[in-house]
């Protein structure tokens, strides 16, 4: 004896039409992704430059002597007023060890 799981559905003409427009909206979804994605060609932006945008041209152009710079008396006489941080140890030895009650918590 076998149980029927599922009804038979009516298999009409107009139930035929819609799932046969439905895959078509669906592959002209993908289509549409696809050109778009892979072949179109993408639109530029076009941006005009600021009025002062000149200047940093100047600057882009100039020839730069790192020897001149560095052995400059101005460049050497410049001092560090940060003072490195003391060598130490910083974090804990394991980080992926669980946290531990202060001593003090567990008197109580």
């Amino acid at each position: 004896m076998a149980i029927v799981v599922e009804e038979e559905q009516s298999r009409g003409v107009s139930s035929g039409v819609v799932s046969i427009l439905v895959w078509l909206l669906i592959l002209g979804i993908i289509a549409a992704a696809v050109y778009y994605v892979f072949f179109a060609e993408p639109e530029f932006i076009t941006i005009t430059a600021p009025e002062d945008f000149a200047a940093t041209e100047i600057t882009a152009r100039a020839d730069i002597d790192p020897q001149a710079v560095l052995g400059d008396p101005r460049f050497t006489n410049l001092r560090d007023y940060v003072t490195p941080p003391p060598p130490g140890s910083f974090g804990r030895s394991n980080p992926f060890l669980g946290f531990e009650p202060p001593a003090a918590l567990l008197k109580r």
